[in-house]
C-alpha cells in the first residue's frame, strides 16, 4: 500500500469529522505564484450525473427552515497535498531530479524540485497561417506508480496538480462529455456531460474545477467556422482603434463550462465572443488566473497579452497577483519575477527593481523552486536548432542539467508538446 492510498484511506474512515473549508487552498497557497504552460484535447459517450434535489414537505406546526440542497460528491477527490520544496537529489527524495537522456520522446518519468512532466503530445504538423496544424497525434500520460509514460487514447488531456487525475477527451474533436482519468487505478471516475462540445480542458490551481472551453468545430483545424476580422472582434482598451493583425484568422470557439469536478456536473454555459483576442491561432482555450478567481486566453499582441474574465464570462482586469507576459512567473516564495520571454529572458528581484540575471539562450517556463528553474533548449547549447528538450537550470544560470534532449527528424518532422504540472 502507497502513502498516497494509505492517506486516502485514512481520510475516508474520518470523513465523519467537519474539514474546514479552506482546507486546500491552505495546502496549495504556495502554488499561486506559478504559471504552467499546458496542453490538452476531448471526449465522447452517454453518462448520467447525479443531482441531489432537497424537497420540502409541508408539516403542521411551528414552521421549520426550509432544507438547503445537499452537495453529492460523484467523485470523491484524494485530499490536496504541498508540492515538494526544493529540488532534491536521490531518485527516492520528494523533489528529486529524474532525467530520460536515453529516450526521445522520453520513456521514463521527468522532473524536478516542485515539477513533473505529466502529459507531452508528439504528432507530425503543418504550418498555415493560423498556426500549426496539430490534428492527429498522440498523448502520453505519466503513470506514478510506474515512473513510465504510457500512450492513451484520448485526443486531448489535462494533469491535475498532485499528478494523481487527468481529465480526458475522447477522439474526435470536439466531444461530449469529460472524463476524469484516476492515473493510480487506470480508470476513469466519471464522465461528465455537456450540451455544448468541449476542445479543451484545464485544471483549476486548487484541483478541484475544470474550465471546459467549447467549440462548435475541430479547434485544432486551422480554417474553423468563425472568420474573425482583422484587429480582432473588439477594441484595445484606451486606444479607441482595433489591435493589428495581418490576416483574418478563423476559429470556432463558443465559449465555456466551469466544471465541479467531486459532483461530476457541468455549470451554466457562458458564451464569449470567439473574435475578441486577435490571437493567430484557431485553438483558444482558457485558462485560470494563478489564484484560481479568474480565467484569460492569449490576447496575442503586446498591448493586450492577456484577456481576463470573470467566472461568468465578463472582462475583468488582471488579478493582484498579475505578472504580465511571464510564462514562468513569480518564484514560489515571491521574491523574483521572470520577466517577458526572451532570449534573453530577465529575473528581477521584486522588492527592489534589480536584474538578478539574464539568461540569452534559454526560454524559461516554470520554477522548479526558488532557486531554479525548468527552461526548454539544451544545457550547454543544441548542436541543431531544432534539437532541444526541458533544461533544469538555476536564477543565476552557471548550473544547468539536462532532463531530457529532443532529437528532431526532418524527415518525420515530428513535432512535440510537453506538459508541466505541480507534482
Amino acid at each position: 500500500m502507497t502513502p498516497r492510498i494509505l492517506k486516502e484511506a485514512m481520510d475516508e474512515w474520518s470523513r465523519e469529522a467537519r474539514v474546514p473549508t479552506d482546507l486546500a487552498d491552505r495546502a496549495l497557497r504556495g502554488r499561486r505564484r506559478g504559471r504552467l504552460g499546458i496542453v490538452t484535447i476531448a471526449a465522447v459517450a452517454t453518462a448520467a450525473v447525479i443531482v441531489s434535489v432537497a424537497l420540502v414537505v409541508p408539516r403542521l406546526g411551528p414552521r421549520e427552515p426550509a432544507a438547503t440542497p445537499t452537495r453529492h460528491e460523484v467523485i470523491h477527490l484524494a485530499p490536496a497535498h504541498r508540492p515538494p520544496a526544493k529540488v532534491t537529489s536521490g531518485d527516492d527524495t520528494d523533489g528529486s531530479v529524474l532525467t530520460d537522456m536515453e529516450n526521445s520522446p522520453p520513456q521514463k518519468m521527468v522532473a524536478a524540485g516542485r515539477l513533473a512532466l505529466s502529459a507531452y503530445w508528439t504528432g507530425t504538423g503543418r504550418d498555415t497561417r493560423n498556426g500549426p496544424d496539430m490534428r492527429g497525434g498522440t498523448w502520453y500520460l505519466l503513470d506514478p506508480a510506474t515512473r513510465t509514460y504510457q500512450k492513451t487514447p484520448w485526443a486531448y488531456l489535462n494533469v491535475a496538480p498532485g499528478l494523481r487525475y487527468a481529465a480526458v477527451l475522447e477522439k474526435t474533436l470536439p466531444a461530449s462529455r469529460i472524463g476524469v482519468y484516476d492515473t493510480e487505478t487506470r480508470r476513469v471516475l466519471a464522465w461528465i456531460p455537456v450540451e455544448r462540445p468541449v476542445g479543451g480542458v484545464v485544471w483549476s490551481p486548487d484541483g478541484t474545477r475544470l474550465v471546459a472551453t467549447t467549440y462548435d468545430g475541430d479547434p485544432d483545424l486551422p480554417e474553423a467556422s468563425t472568420q474573425c476580422p482583422p484587429g480582432g472582434g473588439d477594441r484595445v482598451p484606451g486606444s479607441g482603434s482595433r489591435a493589428p493583425s495581418a490576416n483574418r484568422i478563423h476559429t470556432s470557439r463558443t465559449g465555456f463550462y466551469v466544471i465541479d469536478v467531486a459532483t461530476a456536473t457541468a455549470g451554466d454555459f457562458h458564451a464569449v465572443d470567439p473574435c475578441s483576442a486577435p490571437s493567430s491561432r484557431s485553438r483558444r482555450d482558457f485558462a485560470w488566473s494563478r489564484d484560481g478567481s479568474l480565467l484569460y486566453e492569449l490576447g496575442g499582441t503586446g498591448e493586450r497579452p492577456e484577456l481576463f474574465y470573470d467566472l461568468n464570462g465578463r472582462p475583468h482586469d488582471p488579478g493582484v497577483d498579475y505578472a504580465g507576459q511571464s510564462q514562468a512567473g513569480v518564484s514560489p516564495d515571491g521574491k523574483l519575477l521572470v520577466g517577458e520571454q526572451g532570449p534573453p529572458t530577465s529575473i528581477t528581484e521584486l522588492a527592489t527593481g534589480k536584474v538578478v540575471a539574464r539568461h540569452r539562450e534559454l526560454p524559461l517556463s516554470a520554477w522548479a523552486d526558488d532557486d531554479h528553474l525548468i527552461g526548454r533548449g539544451c544545457a550547454g547549447g543544441c548542436g541543431d536548432k531544432f534539437d532541444d528538450g526541458l533544461v533544469l537550470v538555476s536564477v543565476d544560470g552557471r548550473r544547468a542539467v539536462q532532463l531530457w534532449r529532443h532529437r528532431w527528424d526532418p524527415q518525420s518532422r515530428m513535432w512535440w508538446l510537453t506538459a508541466l504540472t505541480l507534482r
